[in-house]
């Protein structure tokens, strides 16, 4: 089912990925040669043609004479009459041509990268990122490994962490929303032809934004505020402070009358219907079970938790929920002969 819904997925976004792709193409393209365009050599030429949308001029390398009508390496799909509308582009004026080592029949009479460019390149980064990010979940959420429960050792206690979140994902909205924000704060002040230095500080401060992100979420990952932590000598469980909890909630091991694994139903605004698999702790005084964790339609990951909870803290593991995940298995590596 999972499968089946991330093929349809993908068939229904496969147009918009398609298009997508195929302009930022153009774009990259468009990027490479201005970026490579710094390093043309130049002769003088001619103005021989000016137009509303043409502009043409001849220059002469090597003794060969070559017509060009390349304003400057652009995105755009037609022309900008008002950048050739003064009065050093009249016809008959000299003009320096730029012309690409090897290729002199290629030319421009601006070289160099654009701030059109790069600011469209930073307005399209959110979408990548979350292009991006959204497969890669996609393709975590089929991997086998991902039931495994994220278990590790810090100062003799036991943490599991129970967040999906990582210090890269983060990182990565970070980064997305400010290049978003940035563009559109850039673009509404210096309009889409931004002076290349504005545009460049503000691809910084995108960068900056996504590290800084990064960061501060490993530091809040190091405090253990998204971990389930268990103490074998004091015989406790901590709770993290989620799903109603307003603090840390510390439990004993006897107080613990079961582990649970919970189902429940939920409609949306929209009427559609979501079923979302809980490990719920049963503890005894308690009027109501402690949620500890819960995925939506993903009952094997709420399983393999309940199970290794119940293994952990020495209930009755007869009544396992389901079969335990399967270890990752190791990479065989290739033997040449």
């Amino acid at each position: 089912m999972r499968s089946l819904n991330l093929g349809c997925l993908a068939l229904m976004l496969a147009p918009f990925a398609f298009g997508l792709v195929t302009f930022e193409a153009g774009l990259l393209r468009s990027f490479s040669l201005e970026l490579y365009s710094t390093t043309y050599p130049s002769v003088m030429g001619t103005i021989t043609t000016r137009g509303v949308e043409t502009l043409q001029y001849t220059y002469e390398v090597e003794g060969r004479t070559f017509q060009g009508n390349n304003y400057q390496y652009s995105v755009r799909t037609s022309s900008d009459p008002a950048a050739w509308a003064g009065p050093e582009f009249r016809v008959g004026s000299p003009v320096r041509v730029f012309y690409r080592y090897g290729s002199p029949w290629e030319s421009v009479l601006v070289k160099g990268v654009q701030g059109r460019t790069l600011l469209l390149l930073l307005g399209f980064t959110p979408v990548n990122l979350a292009l991006f990010v959204g497969l890669f979940l996609a393709v975590r959420s089929m991997r086998k490994s991902r039931l495994g429960v994220r278990v590790f050792e810090r100062n003799g206690r036991t943490h599991v962490r129970l967040t999906d979140k990582t210090p890269l994902l983060m990182g990565l909205a970070g980064a997305g929303a400010a290049a978003l924000v940035l563009c559109i704060a850039v673009g509404a002040v210096m309009g889409l032809d931004a002076p290349v230095p504005a545009v460049v500080m503000a691809w910084g401060f995108a960068v900056a934004a996504g590290v800084v992100a990064d960061r501060w979420w490993q530091a809040r990952l190091d405090t253990g505020l998204h971990d389930l932590i268990l103490d074998e000598q004091a015989r406790t469980l901590s709770l993290p402070a989620t799903h109603g909890r307003s603090t840390r909630r510390d439990v004993e091991w006897s107080a613990i009358k079961s582990v649970l694994l919970d189902k429940e139903t939920r409609r949306s605004s929209k009427g559609s219907l979501s079923e979302n698999f809980r490990c719920m702790l049963r503890i005894n005084g308690a009027g109501r079970a402690e949620l500890v964790r819960e995925w939506q339609g993903d009952a094997d990951r709420a399983a393999n938790l309940v199970n290794w909870l119940q293994a952990r803290l020495g209930l009755d593991e007869s009544t396992l929920v389901a079969p335990r995940a399967p270890a990752p298995v190791a990479k065989k590596k290739k033997v040449r002969y």
